[in-house]
């Protein structure tokens, strides 16, 4: 499997965390537990998929295939930000302030990594094949 295609998987595992994500802010009482455990999971998919693309942008750029790395890699930073408020309002142990932040910055994330996956999917599989690695 080439690295694009592991990049389209990694993406459908994202999405599927994202759904699970929509479930728990649609919930009444937040299940810390389940929270927590879909967190991390989303946390170490998309540490070992910035990695991944990280890798691939330096090799097109390499290859001299001119892709809107800067926008993406800049999305990665700006989703961090929203990721970390998170963290911080799980760890102040004030549901309000929790269910305040999942409903501001987790819905903030969901969007955003949806637009982004999309960005990188027309992106990445609009190289002829070619040209793929």
């Amino acid at each position: 499997m080439n690295q694009i295609e592991e990049l389209k998987e990694e993406h459908e595992e994202i999405e599927r965390e994202l759904i699970e994500f929509e479930e728990i802010i649609g919930e009444e009482r937040i299940n810390y537990p389940n929270l927590l455990h879909v967190y991390k999971k989303l946390l170490r998919i998309w540490e070992l998929h910035e990695t991944k693309e990280e890798i691939l942008f330096d090799t097109l750029e390499k290859k001299g295939i001119v892709v809107p790395i800067q926008t993406l890699r800049f999305e990665h930073v700006a989703l961090k930000t929203h990721r970390d408020k998170i963290l911080e309002a799980m760890n102040s142990g004030s549901e309000f302030e929790l269910k305040k932040t999942l409903h501001t910055d987790l819905e903030i994330i969901i969007s955003k990594l949806r637009k982004h996956i999309q960005e990188e999917n027309y992106t990445l599989y609009s190289l002829p094949q070619n040209l793929r690695v």
